[in-house]
């Protein structure tokens, strides 16, 4: 299947099943999957790719895959919202950041999930908001599985609602950009 001829979100999500892994292509062309060193190479060598480029390498994590449905969306004339989550704490912490996607349709309102393959699929809530909160669930059940959640760091859990970004910026500028330029106010 063609990414021109995708019909429909699901048609969409096997797409990316069958061309999408995570991780990323570097500008020298080096493949990056997850690994111990993952994080410190996406800090250095990541750059926010383009549906195209991320279609062509085959490569890309939440950001990326994020802005490849964004353009399959919004070319179809969805509503969509696309939210960041992370962990603001006034010290380095090994915790996850993810984005996300959220539909609209018929009324309904469906978190599309690629690049989190535990929880990959289309889930269906009654509202953005109901969408994001399980979303949250996810994500401190992911950081309590793989990085030792403190309780006591939970309230730093922030998502944030964000525009199209600029495609090439680094991941630094790509979160300060989501953090400093967010469409709404915090959404704990």
């Amino acid at each position: 299947m063609e990414y021109k001829n995708i019909i429909n979100p699901t048609e969409l999500l096997e797409f990316m099943d069958e061309n999408i892994k995570y991780g990323f292509v570097d500008r020298e062309n080096k493949i990056h999957e997850p690994s111990d060193s993952f994080d410190k190479e996406c800090r250095k060598n990541w750059r926010l790719s383009s549906p195209e480029r991320l279609i062509e390498k085959g490569y890309g994590h939440c950001y990326d895959q994020v802005e490849l449905e964004r353009d399959w969306f919004t070319k179809n004339g969805y509503n969509v919202k696309t939210f960041f989550s992370i962990f603001e704490l006034d010290y380095d912490n090994p915790y996850t950041t993810h984005t996300f996607l959220v539909y609209e349709d018929n009324n309904k309102f469906y978190l599309f999930e690629h690049a989190d393959y535990e929880n990959r699929g289309i889930w269906e809530f009654s509202s953005y908001n109901e969408a994001v909160k399980a979303q949250i669930k996810r994500s401190v059940t992911l950081n309590r599985k793989y990085h030792n959640l403190k309780d006591d760091e939970l309230s730093s859990l922030c998502v944030y609602e964000y525009n199209k970004p600029k495609y090439n910026i680094s991941m630094n500028r790509f979160i300060d950009d989501v953090i400093y330029n967010r469409t709404n106010t915090n959404t704990k």
